[in-house]
């Protein structure tokens, strides 16, 4: 275990007090959000860019980013009110002390994937601007298996940070 697995680990401790707090419900839908927003911004930025060049001048690039932005925030807020609307009525039955018990399950899986995510970008800057050694990196516990992880959740992500 060395520094990057103890920087790894510390950031789960708000992921059990985030669990704790908005419970199973609500971090369900923040990984299917988080998942489904970015593959549905792959699939249909260029499309909503190519519309909104009608409407604001500006380049290619920035309206691809911007479609992206706008379709990844869309599907959060559509499916965190869904999750909203879920989690009063698991309430109504009495089950939170079930929804927050998983939701600290959740918690940790959803920050596993962002976690996962920042170190595949990692990865890749640092294969061309060498912030941390390679001895660093193989001595590290958590960092292969995160980094395996994000690669075969988002196989399509390795190619743009490649």
């Amino acid at each position: 275990m060395n520094v990057i697995d103890i920087i790894l680990l510390i950031c789960f401790v708000p992921a059990v007090i985030m669990g704790l707090r908005k419970g199973f419900i609500a971090q369900v839908i923040a990984i299917i959000s988080i998942i489904l927003g970015i593959w549905l911004s792959f699939q249909f930025s260029a499309a909503l860019s190519g519309w909104l060049g009608q409407w604001i001048e500006s380049s290619e690039t920035i309206l691809h980013v911007i479609s992206f932005a706008v379709i990844l925030i869309i599907v959060i807020l559509l499916l965190g009110l869904a999750g909203k609307l879920l989690e009063a009525s698991i309430k109504i039955i009495l089950l939170g002390w079930l929804n927050r018990l998983l939701g600290v399950v959740f918690a940790i899986l959803k920050y596993a994937l962002v976690l996962g995510l920042l170190v595949m970008l990692f990865d890749s800057l640092n294969e061309s601007i060498h912030i941390v050694r390679k001895d660093v990196i193989d001595g590290s516990l958590l960092y292969r298996p995160f980094l395996s992880m994000a690669n075969s959740i988002f196989p399509y992500l390795k190619e743009l940070v490649s």
